[in-house]
């Protein structure tokens, strides 16, 4: 490998007789001659980028990527390179004739950024020649690409970002929050099979006669009465009324229910994970609702995606304070299709979430 001293930095990297058999290895297992040579060369860029990081000894997961998994190579044009506890790096492959560089659709979210790998005639030799952070067209020119630096300095940032949990009060979301309606169409994903459990576990949404019937369960629990026949303003009511934190919590995912936009159901998002737990897509979703005494009360679900009915059994959900040490913790068991852990939290108070099942593990740190 030598690094070249030219002011817009690039890196040439030869690529091994071992890591061309893998990429061939992977090309045979497609359908079409177009597909396997796609394959191939997304794994060369891949294991390419790899390189160059292993010199500033920047950690990755090869294994965690969706490139590694058969499932995502045979249905996507992916090229992903995990990189640990910060995000999946797009690594898109362009010959040495040409001067633009195909970004699929599908990759244009949940990616940290976007590395053009160029490759010569024998595929023995790859340069790595730029970087941008995000893209929102499918044809990417050489002469837009930014100098390799800017790429460690986006991995530095998002490898010390939060999100501000507090800002989604006004309406401010940080990139790759998405609502469930957001989630579920990018993705292409029938709501039938993802998000069983998009509001309460075993509900009919669209039965108003087993929606009234919680309710005035709720009311009951509380030593009251449902006189008011409207839902909407009955769950209101005991929102801003009762002090039980799990019945706030269910009142809110039933006002959501019915009402998945009223500011009085709390403010929920979910990031999409994918296929990073040993091939299982997962996504998580952070629920806030504002609580008497400058504090706010926190949900966190792990959802099984796509086509999956459970989550991986020994998947595990951690809620972690600002020092690193544990305050919740719980794990899927074998037919679990959700995972979650409440608490309540003082604005300005900073905890990270972690997701692991065996040696894989994914960190998300917050403050409110």
């Amino acid at each position: 490998m030598t690094l070249t001293n030219a002011k817009d930095i690039t890196i040439s990297i030869a690529i091994s007789q071992q890591e061309r058999r893998t990429a061939q290895q992977f090309a045979h297992q497609q359908p079409t001659p177009e597909k396997a040579l796609s394959v191939y060369m997304n794994t060369l860029a891949v294991l390419a980028v790899r390189k160059y990081l292993e010199i500033l000894d920047i950690p990755t997961e090869l294994e965690a990527s969706y490139s590694w998994n058969p499932v995502g190579r045979l249905c996507s044009d992916v090229a992903d390179l995990k990189v640990t506890q910060i995000g999946h790096l797009e690594c898109r492959p362009i010959p040495n004739c040409e001067r633009t560089c195909y970004i699929p659709p599908d990759t244009w979210s949940d990616r940290i950024g976007y590395v053009v790998v160029l490759f010569d005639k024998t595929c023995l030799e790859a340069t790595v020649l730029g970087f941008v952070p995000t893209v929102s067209q499918q044809l990417l020119t050489i002469e837009q690409l930014q100098p390799l630096e800017t790429l460690l300095i986006r991995l530095h940032q998002k490898n010390t970002r939060l999100v501000r949990l507090s800002q989604w009060f006004d309406n401010v979301f940080e990139a790759g929050w998405q609502t469930f309606a957001e989630l579920l169409d990018n993705k292409n994903t029938d709501p039938a099979l993802a998000f069983r459990t998009l509001s309460v576990r075993g509900v009919d949404i669209d039965d108003s006669k087993t929606l009234k019937q919680m309710v005035e369960q709720l009311y009951i629990g509380q030593n009251s009465t449902l006189e008011n026949e409207d839902l909407t303003t009955a769950l209101i009511h005991l929102l801003h009324t009762t002090q039980d934190q799990e019945v706030r919590w269910t009142a809110a995912e039933l006002l959501s229910a019915i009402a998945p936009y009223h500011p009085a159901a709390g403010i929920r998002r979910v990031m999409d994970f994918g296929m990073q737990f040993a091939g299982h897509a997962v996504a998580l979703m952070v629920a806030i609702l504002p609580n008497k005494e400058q504090r706010v009360a926190v949900l966190l679900r792990l959802y099984p995606m796509g086509s999956e009915r459970y989550l991986a059994a020994g998947l595990q959900l951690t809620g972690l304070d600002k020092s690193g040490n544990v305050f919740l913790d719980t794990q899927a068991r074998k037919r679990d299709d959700y995972i979650q852990i409440k608490f309540s939290a003082e604005f300005g108070e900073r905890f990270s979430i972690r997701v692991s099942l065996d040696n894989t593990s994914l960190t998300e740190n917050f403050i409110i």
